[in-house]
């Protein structure tokens, strides 16, 4: 009951691979009114599904090629981006 509790209450930045927080921060410096838009995107929302079109629009063209989604589920559920445990 506990896990339930501490994972409901993490926000997506918490979930998201530390690779895929790292090479973002890469293109902080060339853009960074976009960076911390994506940041806040990821702080502001709970869940992979909370993300509009538009933050994940954003979230993905900042994103290098081997993080991008491939396929349904990642566009979906965010597999791409999460860590392991906060997959769905």
């Amino acid at each position: 009951m506990k896990m339930f509790l501490i994972k409901n209450n993490m926000k997506l930045i918490d979930q998201v691979k530390p690779e895929v927080l790292d090479a973002l921060s890469e293109s902080k410096i060339k853009y960074g009114s976009s960076y911390r838009y994506i940041i806040t995107s990821l702080k502001n929302a709970n869940r992979y599904k909370d993300l509009t079109i538009d933050q994940l629009q954003n979230l993905i063209i900042f994103l290098p090629n081997e993080f991008r989604p491939l396929n349904h589920n990642d566009w979906y559920y965010g597999d791409n981006i999460l860590q392991e445990k906060y997959k769905l």
